[in-house]
């Protein structure tokens, strides 16, 4: 259902003017015109033109959107087929259809008693995971990417490289055997040194790659580097995602425990990977089912009242963090800056009264700041909750602090122009080494300026629910667990 024909569903109680129309569904008068009476011929609507000056069009509705569309989804959910959840825009919905599609899901997820042992189901609240490990910009994605390719080194073991021996400058890896692509192919030294070399090109880790001497084949299990940064800095560059094995030919073959199948509609699985190098991954399948954010509530409530199928846990999310615009003439003056970065940590220390789930990380006592008055401030906040924004935007106007806050979502911004409508910009992070970050071109860390540019707000946690015979290992990737050490319990009884 196209998303327009949602839009005019939410303002059936509304009497609009084509013109008006026009404007709230950003298409020409025309367009809405040939829209409205297509939808007519569908039997949706019963669309009458205004003649003459003043005089409104009519429209009747002859079918009701939200029963239609409960009658869709049912049918659809039964066959375990939840793709049109994406194209659904909820906020065009009321709450009791929301909670319905929420009750509905809540039923359907989990798979029948024989799957259930072998597919886990886990919903994801991103417009969409970005499954490339160098182009990621989100935790849940990166925690999916982790499955299905593997890194050098890891932080709890060796993977790819075996191990290594150091001579001053000079490394020399060795290379765990029996590692094959998800095609089949067996790895060879000359790929993983595409790989690395490639990764290395990227600007994020221009500042790195500088001191990258050689790399070079010296037996078909080993190679050698030479590296000026030392051990600790190029072992902790390995053990970044963005480092991961990828095919030379193809960039979404990989050599993870798990293989990636994504259809034409986005819908994303994990099937284990029978040639695996290390242990093999004991749940056979993951499917990871994206939910509108704005049904995360609903969902998460109605998990709650079903604890026969589902268990709750809570997982780290990351660092919220402020990050003022380098670029811009506001922050000139130090007192501006500490000013602004003053009244975001008041604001962070009772993140709580929003969200129970989020941690103020200022817990010293603030110091009076001069009240500076500057031109109203535009502020880009990276959540997928509004409720953040607006409770900022609230809390700065309580403050005669003059602001505009944006929400926008990782998929809103681009790396190279972070700043680029902001004066401001919020935005979490999963912890990453300082070094790097500072180092990184593509972060605002990079600029290099000091602590009156930046800090962190409040840790935020996340709730996740899995079905109950699912069986968590400690072993976390970006705050969720490491998949490749979960199971599938057979026994009724909580982990």
């Amino acid at each position: 259902m196209e998303q327009a024909l949602q839009l005019l569903w939410s303002l059936r109680h509304e009497q609009l003017s084509i013109y008006e129309l026009s404007t709230k569904m950003q298409l020409s008068t025309k367009q809405v015109t040939r829209k409205l009476k297509k939808w007519q011929e569908a039997g949706w609507i019963c669309y009458c033109a205004g003649k003459g000056r003043g005089h409104l069009s009519t429209i009747q509705w002859q079918k009701d959107v939200e029963q239609q569309l409960l009658l869709r989804l049912k049918q659809e959910f039964q066959q375990k087929n939840f793709t049109r959840l994406a194209n659904i825009y909820m906020a065009y919905f009321s709450e009791g259809f929301q909670q319905t599609v929420a009750t509905l899901l809540t039923e359907h997820l989990i798979f029948n008693e024989h799957q259930m042992k072998t597919m886990l189901t886990i919903p994801v609240y991103s417009k969409s995971l970005n499954l490339h490990p160098h182009h990621y910009r989100d935790t849940e994605s990166g925690w999916v990417l982790s499955h299905v390719y593997s890194r050098l080194v890891t932080q709890h073991d060796e993977d790819i490289l075996h191990h290594w021996e150091q001579i001053g400058e000079r490394f020399i890896f060795y290379i765990r055997p029996f590692i094959y692509w998800h095609n089949g192919e067996k790895v060879t030294v000359e790929e993983i040194i595409q790989s690395i070399t490639k990764t290395f090109q990227l600007e994020k880790y221009s500042y790195f790659y500088r001191k990258v001497k050689s790399i070079k084949k010296r037996t078909n299990t080993t190679f050698e580097m030479i590296y000026s940064g030392g051990e600790d800095e190029l072992l902790t560059l390995f053990t970044q995602l963005n480092f991961s094995l990828q095919h030379p030919l193809d960039e979404r073959i990989g050599t993870g425990a798990y293989k990636i199948i994504q259809n034409a509609q986005g819908e994303v699985r994990l099937t284990a990977y029978v040639q695996y190098h290390l242990a093999q991954a004991l749940i056979e399948h993951i499917q990871f089912i994206t939910i509108p954010s704005t049904l995360q509530r609903q969902l998460q409530w109605s998990m709650q009242q079903n604890e026969e199928q589902y268990q709750r846990y809570v997982e780290l999310g990351g660092i919220i963090s402020a990050y003022l615009n380098p670029f811009s003439k506001k922050w000139q003056k130090r007192e501006a800056r500490l000013f602004l970065l003053g009244i975001l940590k008041q604001f962070a220390q009772q993140i709580e009264q929003v969200d129970s789930l989020k941690y103020s990380c200022i817990d010293e006592q603030l110091p009076s700041t001069q009240h500076v008055t500057m031109e109203n401030v535009q502020i880009s906040y990276i959540v997928n909750q509004s409720k953040f924004v607006d409770a900022l935007q609230k809390f700065c106007e309580e403050r005669n602090v003059a602001i505009e806050v944006n929400k926008q979502t990782v998929e809103d911004i681009s790396t190279r122009h972070l700043f680029e409508k902001a004066d401001v910009l919020i935005m979490g992070e999963y912890p990453v080494p300082p070094f790097i970050l500072e180092n990184d071109k593509e972060h605002p860390l990079s600029t290099g300026l000091d602590h009156t540019w930046s800090t962190p707000l409040y840790t935020s946690f996340r709730e996740i629910y899995y079905p109950s015979n699912f069986r968590r290992s400690a072993e976390t990737i970006y705050g969720y667990p490491n998949l490749t050490k979960c199971w599938m319990s057979e026994s009724e009884e909580k982990g």
